[in-house]
């Protein structure tokens, strides 16, 4: 004799193992797998030869789709339902639970086209899933004619646990929507991660920007009034030596007519030549020549350092593409490094015949600063930095070289990254290489780097003598 319905249903053992396929499907697990072998042990429940499970479809009021069914034809589960016909589409819209005794038919209820069976009339059960009073699908089961037909107390008792089912459905699809969830939480959170280092990187260049502007501000400034009093002491100098020629052109006219002078000397005259005899003014006026003479080049040497200091001091706002000789640049931005330098190496240029290059003289000149300070940190005494320069095809080339400590081939890549420096802690922002690299750029050229450990480095930087706009560039990529 078969066990009754209720028998089975109201079995511990039994809920506990629907109770542990809902842990199951809480944890994550694949789905369909859940949802079938949850249909399964329901089919076994209420002693059936068959069941399918109908959801609806998110985003929709009643569009349905087989989730889980048994004895059904390949390729039924997956999919969908006509809208509001057959025993699915009454029950999801009446939200009423259905007895049915025979056909669909003979129930009354709207036919839907399926696969032919050969199976007789048999006797049918079917759940509204619902959750917080919001429906979400549907549950059948099945037995043949020739089984015992289920009763409205079976029809009853099966609510509860179609109402289990729910639950279990559920949970399930809010944990696979949580999981999403945080996935999409962590690519965002990584989105998040980058875009805040962009924008770190992109505030430290920022504020290097700021400062390298402020410094050229004060620069300028500080350069403008020492030019005030380089002008008057130039002027002074000037004057001093012209004054000197009238006092040596007087002192000669005296020397030559002490020469005649009627013996014997007056007091006056006596004492005067005494005075000329006890000094050497041959030399003294000799030497204050070559003293003026030294003042007046020291002077031209400070008012070039001032010049080159201003014009390196330039604000971006002024700025505007010019023909310029790299030479020249070259020679000014040393001029201003040759402090930095002095003291750790020796400087050897080998200039070669450039042509006028279109570009921002203060802003290449920004960059071999960085270059020949580099070299200089590098070295630690007596080394040598070698400045050259020459001409390839539609290129100009600028290589700074020294004799210095290298930089490690794990390093070598990474050079010209925002904030990376191998300098201690308060020496350097690791900006230098990263600016310059984008003013190259900027220029449309290129910037090399080739190193070894403990015998030095050699940059390049390679520049078109005539400059191509950015908007003329994303054309010729356009066109190519």
């Amino acid at each position: 004799m078969m066990p009754s319905v209720s028998g089975k249903t109201a079995d511990l053992a039994w809920i506990r193992a629907l109770y542990e396929f809902g842990h199951t499907a809480a944890h994550g697990a694949d789905p369909l797998r859940v949802r079938q072998d949850i249909l399964n042990h329901i089919v076994q429940g209420f002693d059936a030869e068959s069941g399918s499970i109908a959801l609806i479809v998110d985003g929709t009021e009643d569009q349905l789709e087989i989730a889980a069914g048994t004895d059904l034809p390949p390729g039924v589960v997956g999919s969908k339902l006509q809208r509001g016909v057959g025993v699915f589409g009454h029950v999801v819209a009446t939200r009423q639970p259905l007895l049915i005794n025979g056909t669909a038919a003979e129930a009354g209820l709207p036919l839907r086209v399926t696969v032919p069976r050969d199976r007789p009339a048999h006797s049918a059960m079917c759940w509204p899933l619902i959750v917080q009073e919001q429906i979400i699908g549907a549950l059948a089961v099945n037995r043949a004619a020739s089984r015992e037909r289920y009763t409205v107390e079976d029809l009853d008792r099966g609510q509860a646990l179609a109402s289990l089912l729910a639950l279990v459905i559920a949970n399930h699809r809010m944990n696979i929507e949580r999981d999403n969830q945080i996935v999409e939480l962590s690519s965002l959170n990584e989105t998040l991660q980058r875009v805040n280092a962009m924008l770190e990187d992109t505030q430290g260049q920022l504020i290097q920007s700021d400062k390298l502007a402020s410094i050229g501000q004060m620069a300028a400034g500080i350069a403008h009034e020492i030019n005030n009093p380089i002008g008057f002491v130039t002027s002074n100098l000037g004057s001093l030596e012209s004054y000197l020629k009238t006092l040596f052109g007087l002192l000669a006219a005296y020397i030559e007519a002490d020469k005649t002078a009627p013996t014997p000397l007056t007091e006056s005259l006596a004492r005067a030549r005494t005075l000329r005899k006890g000094h050497d003014f041959d030399f003294l006026r000799g030497d204050i020549v070559a003293l003026l003479g030294e003042s007046r080049d020291g002077l031209v040497r400070v008012k070039r350092i001032v010049q080159d200091l201003k014009d390196f001091s330039r604000s971006g706002a002024e700025e505007a593409w010019e023909m310029a000789n790299l030479n020249a640049v070259l020679e000014s931005t040393l001029n201003i490094a040759r402090n930095e330098v002095k003291h750790k190496a020796s400087i050897e240029t080998r200039f070669g015949e450039l042509p006028k290059v279109e570009c921002l003289p203060s802003r290449l000149g920004q960059v071999f600063l960085n270059l020949l300070v580099n070299a200089a940190q590098a070295i630690g005494a007596d080394g040598k930095i070698t400045l050259s320069t020459g001409v390839e095809s539609s290129d100009v080339w600028i290589r700074v070289e020294d004799t210095g400590c290298g930089i490690s081939e794990e390093n070598l890549t990474r050079v010209f990254d925002p904030f990376f420096t191998t300098k201690p802690v308060g020496q350097g922002t690791g900006l230098g290489l990263s600016v310059s690299y984008s003013i190259v750029a900027k220029h449309g050229g290129q910037i090399e780097v080739a190193s070894e450990v403990g015998r030095g480095t050699r940059f390049t930087v390679r520049l078109p003598i005539r400059h191509t706009p950015a908007e003329a560039l994303q054309t010729l990529v356009a066109e190519a």
